[in-house]
């Protein structure tokens, strides 16, 4: 007598190879993340330096003012901001700096001693910054020297990097 061969089918379960889709769809989706969204160093040197330039720059005016020259002063201070700051900088200065500069003399200026981009982004970014600053009046004509430090934020305006944020750290 005869056993007839019986065959077996052995069904597999879909989910070992779905699992193994998942896996490479997730690790797909994090390499194109990573290429595409996240390259804060892939922006370059050049896009760096022009940050770090417009910081020290707007500062060193933001800072820096002398009561014969307050106008010119103030005006290239204003031409490296935007937004609300521009606003409450020309305010401030209009109604505190400039009648005490022109009342008793105070003439300040601003240097950066240490700079460094913390963020930056296609339309903003944040440099930190270290500033030396020396102050003189009529009162004090000795320089009044203060070192600070500054959380600059950045946007781009047309091509242009302007001061919208300027906060002390």
């Amino acid at each position: 007598m005869r056993i007839p061969n019986v065959v077996r089918t052995v069904r597999r379960s879909p989910e070992p190879v779905l699992l193994a889709l998942l896996a490479v769809v997730a690790v797909a989706l994090a390499a194109a993340l990573l290429i595409f969204q996240y390259r804060p160093d892939s922006r370059g040197d050049a896009a760096k330096n022009e940050v770090l330039s417009a910081a020290t720059e707007g500062t060193v005016a933001l800072l820096s003012y002398s009561p014969e020259s307050l106008d010119r002063d103030f005006a290239s201070a204003k031409s490296r901001m935007t937004g609300d700051f521009l606003t409450y900088y020309t305010q401030f200065t209009e109604k505190v700096i400039a009648p005490a500069a022109k009342e008793k003399s105070v003439k300040t200026s601003a240097s950066v001693v240490r700079s460094a981009v913390a963020e930056i982004h296609p339309d903003s970014a944040v440099a930190l910054l270290f500033i030396n600053q020396s102050t003189t009046s009529a009162e004090k004509p000795d320089p009044a020297l203060a070192a600070s430090s500054v959380r600059v934020t950045l946007s781009k305006v047309e091509d242009s990097w302007l001061i919208s944020s300027f906060d002390p750290v």
